[in-house]
């Protein structure tokens, strides 16, 4: 695993190195730093990845405030950046196709209001993707279709872009939130024949009432996810580009910051946490009061499964003059997972804090422990338990024994 921070330093980690222990403190086995290396960025790291067709991991990607793309080789115990791609804006996220024959093109989210695409074979920035009327926060191609690519803006709005396009014919659909239906033709299924189907692509078409913080696609690509500054996650049919209209209910924050960045939810695959299901985890992100919380959640229902909370947090702690810290633990910046990690348990969760450190979080088996909705019920038992004690002892006169159930 790799990570990057406002140092701004990468880091590789070897996450075999725990094996089957769970109180572990992960080191390091390689790093670079702009006081290691020369050509290292010189501001906080916006996003990273690893290429992910070599056998063996080998080159890293990353971007930064510094207004570059950088490829770096790994060659432990060292991260020797090689080259670097000068965008001349802001680089906020950036996404690789997953498709290993298809163009060797990284898409990158800008401060320039397109997506640039760097080409890795001609090792120039080629052609921006325009469209946006905001910086582009967050990209991700398409798993089934690799000249497809989805990008969110502040301006509020989804793109799918087809990138064998030029231009401003790149830009083929929107994703419109007032749209359930989509893009059908009339007669079909449940739609009369006077229904009158909106363009593909409008201008006037938003997807969230607010900035749009992160795109992501399904494992299969059957369906597109987006999280808004309007504390809404959206769940979106990829062939119609209707909004599904799953809920997940009045917990989810993702509040306005004026520190751009990218907030995207982290979906796992059918079958590794919940067998048929594919699953939702979403860092609750709230500006007055993070709270170090993780919410997991069942994708095509929006129904609510669990809550992580960082150990040792209490509500209120982190603020600072009515204002969350965004150097607390409470303040979640990124997730990441991986499937049977070292200890044979299910997954592992990864998540990335203000305060600069990286918790694991390791799923078990289910052996009673309790959910949100039997806490509460244990606690309302307590509680009618402790009134009965009460009257109980009133019965009995001082320096009696009480009542226990």
């Amino acid at each position: 695993m790799i990570s990057g921070g406002a140092d701004p330093s990468i880091h590789l980690w070897d996450l075999e190195s725990r094996g089957s222990e769970l109180e572990h403190v992960h080191q390091s086995c390689a790093s670079v730093s702009k006081s290691s290396h020369a050509d290292a960025h010189t501001h906080a790291i916006t996003s990273l990845s690893i290429y992910p067709f070599d056998p063996v991991p080998s080159t890293i990607f990353s971007t930064a405030h510094d207004g570059t793309l950088k490829l770096s080789a790994l060659q432990s115990p060292s991260i020797t950046p090689v080259h670097t791609f000068s965008l001349d804006c802001t680089p906020y996220s950036h996404s690789f196709s997953s498709q290993p024959g298809s163009t060797l093109l990284v898409a990158v989210g800008t401060s320039d209001r397109s997506v640039r695409l760097v080409d890795l074979r001609s090792g120039l920035s080629t052609q921006g993707l325009p469209g946006h009327n905001g910086a582009v926060l967050s990209v991700a191609w398409a798993p089934h279709r690799p000249h497809l690519l989805a990008s969110a803006s502040v301006d509020n709005r989804v793109i799918i872009f087809d990138v064998r396009r030029g231009g401003h014919n790149s830009a083929i659909a929107t994703l419109d939130m007032d749209d359930p239906v989509g893009l059908v033709a009339p007669g079909t299924g449940s739609v009369p024949d006077s229904y009158q189907c909106r363009p593909a692509f409008s201008r006037h078409a938003r997807a969230h009432n607010g900035p749009v913080t992160g795109v992501r696609w399904t494992s299969n690509g059957s369906h597109i996810v987006t999280t808004g500054q309007d504390s809404r996650i959206r769940v979106w049919d990829s062939a119609t580009g209707a909004n599904t209209l799953v809920h997940f209910g009045p917990r989810v924050r993702n509040s306005s910051s004026s520190h751009l960045a990218e907030r995207a939810p982290l979906i796992v695959p059918k079958g590794s946490m919940n067998p048929g299901h594919e699953t939702l985890l979403w860092p609750n992100f709230n500006e007055q009061d993070d709270r170090g919380e993780v919410f997991m959640f069942e994708l095509r229902e929006g129904t609510f499964v669990k809550r992580l909370r960082v150990p040792g947090l209490v509500a209120g702690s982190q603020n600072v003059r009515g204002r969350s810290s965004a150097l607390s633990a409470g303040r979640i910046n990124d997730l990441v997972w991986r499937g049977n990690g070292a200890s044979g348990e299910g997954i592992e969760l990864f998540s990335a804090h203000g305060d600069g450190t990286i918790r694991a979080w390791v799923s078990r088996e289910p052996d009673g422990e309790p959910t949100e909705t039997e806490q509460a019920a244990q606690a309302d038992r307590k509680r009618k338990r402790d009134v009965l004690d009460e009257i109980y002892q009133g019965f009995l006169g001082p320096g009696q024994p009480g009542l226990r159930i």
